[in-house]
């Protein structure tokens, strides 16, 4: 069975964010990444704790992981998972401050 996918308020605006920038360069690309996007939140679906554990010293954010946008592999999705869902807390550049990121969305 399949989980469900859960978006927290900010990634919206994360995706956003990514494919406008994208389309300034490249509007095939801009539909390709949010296409790779949902493939990518299909597979997490299926198959839960892909990717690379993160630690950090957030305690809402314990068992936090990374996985990599298929062919956009600086982007990264940035989820935890429980029994039913994966909560997918940002998606974002590799080059971010990911904990400063998180740690601003914890404080929402």
């Amino acid at each position: 069975m399949a989980h469900r996918i859960v978006l927290r308020a900010a990634v919206p605006d994360d995706l956003h964010n990514i494919v406008q920038y994208l389309e300034e360069r490249s509007v095939p690309a801009a539909d390709r990444f949010i296409e790779n996007v949902f493939s990518a939140l299909d597979g997490l679906a299926k198959m839960p704790g892909k990717g690379s554990p993160k630690q950090l010293r957030i305690a809402r954010l314990k068992g936090l992981r990374s996985w990599a946008v298929p062919r956009f592999r600086k982007c990264l999705i940035l989820y935890t998972t429980t029994n039913e869902a994966i909560i997918v807390h940002a998606v974002v550049h590799g080059s971010r401050h990911i904990r400063r990121v998180l740690r601003e969305r914890t404080k929402q």
